[in-house]
């Protein structure tokens, strides 16, 4: 292949580093844009006895005030319909929506914003979800079973908003088959996604009523659907432009200020822009939902898996949003990429007085990795086994099926990937130094893909078009462009890929579980498979020659074996105009995807000072399953921002709730990993072509995030013999744990 493979530059990033990409916050207007502000709660459950707005609506240069009396009454959501836009009777969180101000400039909405007088009545709150599910804990949502949901949100029940049970084979005979059984339970705390740009949004509504929206999201037809809920408008009345992103992570897939910003222009008339600062975004912005479970493994002597019972419990927050989704995942995951006969999965998401949690970077994945493959190093440890070993023994191979798999597996790479780390990272001839230890995890993330859409177009000087609806993040617009480029013998220079907005995309997946290159990449190279074949007809009706001797290359069609018989690009498009097929265009749409496993592999090298507790990691190995990789470069990218993510995830990051509020909604009080604490990585792509897949490629954005913080952890156990079960592995905790292994010697 002389496209797809290449290590190019992201046709993108000249307009980035030279300031020229238009984000959230850059939008302007030919008309006034007036500045927008959200009201929040400042108490995590209180009723809501009365709002009074007169003195705020009063104050020179307020043009609106919203509150929910101003939207129909209704409630909306993915799959639970359980929250109002702006709080009615109830706020159920720190931040909460209870109003909206537009103002000239922004001082004068700030004080707007304290002008706004509401009369609430304090409630116990419960901000803990297993507290939540006990019996006479504070109930967020009285009215729970009045509310419209799925049909896959089964099991709802006081604060409990999904519970599932899936059960393989017979968990008791499997316990009862062991030779030996562990138990443990483990914690990971709520971590936000950490973008650099806060969410913002610009909104104008026309005269004939019609909302257009300019907003960086992952998700603009999620987006569409939201506001026309909201508001009961048919979705021809909202139009949504995605601008640039500055980053997501599953961060801008649910609406935050987007329908403020709708109300508030649709009562002045006016554009209104809002932007949230960044402790705003802390506060309320879909963070990673935090996660109580208990794992409990049989096993026989020689390291072979038996049984696994599995308990998790996903804090959702106040409303449900995407918990089916982490639900679903966690389900998915739960057992991790290993053939175990007899298990038993009990997974329970529930409301909490905290942020509504959303998607993050493999939703579930770091946080069930972390549990289980920790508990695998301990048996391995137990068992006096070598984890490389006893996972090699376990790991699931092609026809193999996980409880929640969807049946039998294709393009499974677990135990290559595997040996590709260990190989990487001299894993058998490992050196023992005092205070140094390395730990080795396995994680894997099941990419399935929602229907796409995508077109392409030849244009009449021999460029091309796509035109497609998913959003770049990631390089996806660059690899969608290598894609089109391989199939039409053809330059990335020459293929121009533009992501429309919702009024003239065609309709495409969202850029988020690694999905947008496997759907919105197969719809492409459909469209692009069927606009060679056109080109052929026109051409070999020019030629009169026969479709199966011509060939795409450089940037012309010719006769195989006779290259000076052929014809630009450009010129076919040009006879396409007069020739009875029309013009040279396809859009194709895929139906959604089977799930495909992809596996990666990661190998941390670490020092820990015994006398604070402090970890320093010297050297990370990332082995990852890709399939085909469309851009190296990109992967590669990819993987290290997934490791720097992880890394943060596994010895710093959490958010630090008292009463409800955040008390670390900035970054320097929530500790990123940035470059001054990167190790080396190294990062080893394991290339077989998928089954299914553009080229055979497999998505790779989530799977690289998985088993960094079970890495890590692993690691400081071999270093010190301490192992811990809650995230992050702080200086804090080691230290302590340090001192109590002393005090039981």
């Amino acid at each position: 292949m002389k496209v797809v493979g290449q290590e190019l530059p992201r046709v993108e990033m000249l307009e980035k580093v030279t300031g020229q990409s238009v984000f959230g916050a850059d939008v302007r207007l030919a008309s006034p844009i007036l500045v927008g502000k959200i009201l929040g709660s400042p108490h995590p459950h209180a009723r809501i006895k009365n709002i009074n707005t007169s003195k705020a609506e009063r104050l020179p240069g307020v043009k609106a005030v919203v509150t929910a009396r101003d939207l129909p009454a209704v409630k909306f959501g993915r799959f639970i319909s359980d929250e109002e836009y702006f709080a009615r009777d109830k706020a159920r969180l720190v931040g909460d929506r209870i109003a909206a101000v537009a103002a000239i400039d922004e001082e004068t909405a700030e004080e707007a914003l304290r002008l706004i007088s509401v009369d609430y009545e304090l409630l116990p709150e419960v901000t803990d979800c297993v507290e939540a599910m006990r019996e006479g804990a504070p109930l967020i949502h009285e009215e729970y079973e009045q509310y419209k949901a799925a049909s896959m949100a089964q099991g709802r029940k006081g604060n409990i908003c999904y519970y599932k049970q899936n059960v393989q084979g017979d968990i008791e005979r499997g316990f009862q088959e062991a030779d030996r059984i562990f138990e443990h339970r483990f914690y990971a705390p709520m971590v936000h996604q950490t973008y650099i740009e806060p969410h913002a949004v610009v909104a104008r509504v026309d005269a004939s009523g019609k909302a257009t929206v300019w907003v960086p999201t992952q998700a603009q037809f999620f987006i569409r659907q939201a506001i026309a809920d909201i508001f009961q408008f048919p979705l021809i009345k909202v139009r949504v432009i995605p601008t640039e992103i500055g980053g997501g992570f599953g961060g801008k897939m649910l609406p935050t200020v987007e329908p403020a910003a709708v109300a508030l222009a649709r009562k002045t008339g006016m554009p209104v822009q809002i932007v949230m600062s960044r402790a705003e975004d802390f506060q309320v912005a879909n963070p990673r939902h935090p996660c109580h479970v208990r794992y409990k493994t049989g096993v026989k002597l020689d390291g072979t898996l038996v049984a696994r019972e599995v308990e998790i419990v996903f804090g959702t927050g106040a409303y449900c949003g995407n918990g089916l989704v982490i639900g679903q995942r966690g389900e998915m995951l739960a057992s991790g990429p290993y053939r175990i006969p007899h298990v038993k999965i009990d997974l329970y998401c529930v409301y909490t007085n905290h942020a509504n949690c959303g998607p993050y970077r493999a939703p579930a994945g770091p946080q069930l990795a972390f549990a289980s493959e920790s508990q695998i190093d301990i048996i391995a440890h137990e068992l006096g086994l070598d984890p490389v070993e006893m996972r090699l023994k376990n790991a699931i191979e092609d026809g193999d099926a996980t409880p929640a798999s969807g049946g039998a597996l294709k393009s499974v790479n677990a135990k290559e990937t595997l040996c590709k780390a260990a190989e990487a990272a001299g894993w058998s001839t490992k050196s023992r130094q005092k205070n140094r230890g390395r730990g080795i995890a396995m994680g894997y993330w099941l990419v399935g893909g929602m229907a796409s859409s995508s077109g392409v177009k030849l244009n009449e000087d021999g460029t091309v078009t796509v035109m497609t609806g998913v959003v770049d993040l990631s390089g996806t617009v660059t690899s969608l462009g290598q894609i089109v480029a391989e199939v039409l013998g053809v330059e990335l220079d020459d293929v121009h890929v533009r992501t429309a907005d919702t009024d003239f995309a065609p309709h495409s997946t969202i850029s988020a579980g690694s999905q947008a290159l496997r759907s919105m990449g197969t719809a492409t190279k459909m469209a692009a498979d069927e606009v060679k074949k056109q080109i052929v007809q026109v051409a070999a009706d020019k030629l009169e020659a026969d479709p199966s001797d011509l060939l795409l290359e450089g940037k012309r069609v010719c006769v195989r074996g006779s290259p000076e018989k052929g014809l630009s690009l450009g010129q076919v498009a040009q006879l396409s105009l007069m020739h009875p097929r029309g013009p040279i265009v396809s859009v194709q749409s895929t139906s959604p995807f089977p799930n495909q496993p992809a596996f990666s592999v990661h190998v941390a090298d670490v020092e820990v000072d015994p006398e604070t507790g402090g970890v320093k990691v010297l050297r990370y190995i990332a082995a990852q399953d890709v399939g085909t990789a469309i851009n190296p470069l990109s992967v590669r990218g990819q993987i290290h921002g997934s490791v720097m993510q992880g890394l943060g995830h596994a010895l710093s990051e959490a958010c630090i709730f008292k009463d409800g509020k955040m008390l670390n909604p900035n970054f320097l009080d929530y500790k990123i990993f940035s470059s001054l604490d990167a190790p080396k990585v190294e990062v080893h792509l394991v290339e077989r072509a998928a089954e299914s897949g553009p080229f055979g490629a497999k998505g790779i954005g989530e799977p690289s995030i998985v088993p960094v913080p079970a890495a890590v952890a692993n690691a400081i156990d071999d270093a010190i013999g301490v192992r811990l079960f809650e995230l992050p592995l702080t200086a804090e905790k080691i230290l302590a744990a340090l001192q109590e292994k002393i005090k039981d010697l």
